[in-house]
């Protein structure tokens, strides 16, 4: 693979994305090519589960513990990530998608997501600097 970057999934089987970002104890993580949109399993990665369920979820600093240990990938998807995960993901640059269905489907979904991201932010940095305003390189 050339230009590549990782998804961990919440998965109970390894083929579906279904389950909630608080449930899971272990994440299926793939590197995905940024081209083709194929992703190849790479790992299982155990987090401490967030114990959701009761009405408590993410209680002290759990989702700070479960973002650390996914520090190195670009995307999480989930069958539904709460505000609280998903804000504790966000500060470490990591986006969160709520999906329920096949990991090969989501994982073209997240490539085509991410290249329009990009576009939108390239298109960005040329009206800005049309104006005489610069930006910070990635």
């Amino acid at each position: 693979m050339g230009d590549t970057f990782k998804v961990a999934v919440a998965s109970t089987d390894g083929q579906n994305v279904d389950s909630h970002f608080g449930h899971v104890d272990r994440f299926v993580i793939f590197e995905v090519d940024a081209v083709t949109g194929d992703g190849k399993e790479t790992e299982l990665r155990d987090v401490e589960k967030a114990a959701c369920g009761g009405g408590a979820c993410g209680e002290g600093d759990a989702f700070e513990k479960i973002a650390e240990s996914l520090s190195d990938v670009e995307f999480v998807l989930a069958a539904k990530v709460g505000g609280h995960a998903s804000q504790a993901l966000s500060r470490k640059q990591i986006i969160t998608l709520d999906y329920v269905g096949l990991i090969d489907e989501a994982l073209h979904k997240v490539r085509d997501y991410r290249d329009k991201k990009r576009i939108r932010l390239k298109n960005a940095k040329k009206l800005l600097e049309s104006y005489g305003i610069e930006t910070e390189e990635d």
